[in-house]
């Protein structure tokens, strides 16, 4: 472990809730509003803190126009079960819409990231811009100074926080390490947390489940809800898309510049995925999108070593204290090998080693993190990961803190 960060910044963002006339941990008798989606996760968060003493209400996120996709989503009938939750634990609940915001701060700014040929992740940006933005300042920006500090919010996700006596708070993975979700809350700001609270952190699902059960709860055995709300069950995320991005056929090569194939549209793919083209005995696979010539690059076999790659750099960082940690600042990759090979490698090129994951449930691997002169970031990793993909969140922990993250630009040339 290592003191990780320097001075603390307050951000200028309007969801800020550090400031208030003294810190204090939650207690029974506070009121606690429960961000509801309808799952048994959320419906055992209410459960919990209504039996801890906590004054609950629940409160359920409308992000998405059902009526604009023919009712595939389940937005009604979620509503349905967190009001039926709701009534068996004798709480009020409410319905925030948020659809306007989801639309221009999350939705708009996916289709445009497929636009321009990367793969970004939505659900990270739902919880910093909605649900750890909108719906906090909703939820507590009209509340006076004095209300305030009674007052939280609380989610289902799978993690926890830890509160220091000074008053700082990190987010820290869940104890189910098979649904910790601080990989999704890896972009959401300490002053976004500062009045939070994760009843389900330190369970694990089965136990979530087992309560739900015990409790009786409407939820207790409703299924897991997968992928993207608006995109609906019975349709493929490219069919989707193609409503929203413009489809630009293109060439399909290979290295040496072979066309091999058509496509419908950049969008369609993402990189390490299947080719779907036939052309000689072997299976392709996606290398890069070349947007400038609209052109699709693959190569041949699943494994292929071009596919792999141990550097990468990130930008567009964002730091859960709000600075990196001390000791990350580096250099320009070329200025440094002058450098090194000058005084034969005795020299310490600054860097950390950290944890790091490129995906959602992927185990955590040993990462060393530098800063460059250009105020990006490069990620090396021990050994070679398949498919880096532009777009995509690469995420950092010290042990299990969960430090912030950064959006992959592109993998390096080993």
């Amino acid at each position: 472990m290592f003191s990780c960060f320097g001075k603390h910044v307050i951000s200028s963002s309007k969801f800020l809730y550090r400031c208030i006339s003294h810190f204090r941990h939650p207690h029974p008798g506070d009121k606690v509003i429960v961000a509801m989606s309808g799952g048994v996760d959320s419906s055992v968060s209410a459960y919990l803190l209504k039996r801890q003493g906590y004054v609950v209400e629940g409160a359920y996120m409308r992000n998405w126009d059902t009526t604009d996709e023919s009712g595939v989503c389940t937005s009604d009938q979620d509503w349905k079960d967190v009001q039926t939750v709701c009534k068996q634990l004798d709480i009020p609940c409410r319905q925030f819409d948020f659809i306007k915001e989801y639309w221009l701060q999350v939705f708009t700014r996916m289709i445009e990231d497929y636009e321009n040929g990367i793969t970004p992740n939505p659900d990270v940006m739902c919880n910093r811009e909605i649900k750890f933005g909108w719906f906090l300042d909703k939820c507590l920006g009209s509340i006076n100074s004095k209300d305030k500090e009674n007052t939280w919010i609380a989610t289902g996700h799978y993690v926890q926080l830890e509160r220091t006596d000074s008053g700082r708070v990190k987010l820290i993975r869940g104890v189910d390490v098979t649904k910790d979700q601080s990989y999704f809350l890896s972009t959401v700001a300490e002053e976004n947390l500062q009045r939070v609270v994760f009843p389900v952190g330190n369970l694990h699902k089965k136990q979530v489940k087992s309560i739900a059960r015990e409790a009786n709860l409407e939820t207790a055995n409703k299924k897991e809800s997968m992928g993207i709300c608006f995109v609906g069950k019975k349709r493929k995320f490219s069919e989707f898309l193609e409503q929203y991005v413009a489809l630009k056929p293109g060439d399909i090569k290979t290295l040496d510049g072979t066309i091999i194939g058509q496509h419908r549209g950049l969008f369609s793919y993402t990189i390490g995925q299947c080719a779907r083209i036939h052309y000689g005995s072997d299976r392709w696979f996606v290398l890069r999108k070349d947007i400038k010539n609209n052109s699709l690059i693959v190569v041949p076999g699943s494994a292929n070593p071009l596919l792999f790659s141990s550097k990468l750099v990130a930008k567009d960082w964002i730091w859960s204290w709000s600075e990196p940690p001390k000791g990350i600042e580096g250099g320009n990759d070329i200025y440094f090998d002058e450098i090194k090979s000058k005084y034969n490698n005795n020299i310490r090129v600054l860097g950390i080693n950290l944890l790091t994951q490129l995906r959602y449930q992927q185990p955590p691997e040993l990462c060393k993190i530098t800063k460059r002169f250009d105020g990006k970031y490069k990620v090396e990793f021990s050994t070679p990961k398949r498919a880096i993909t532009p777009g995509q969140n690469v995420v950092v922990w010290d042990g299990n803190w969960c430090l912030g993250s950064g959006i992959i630009e592109q993998p390096l040339i080993n």
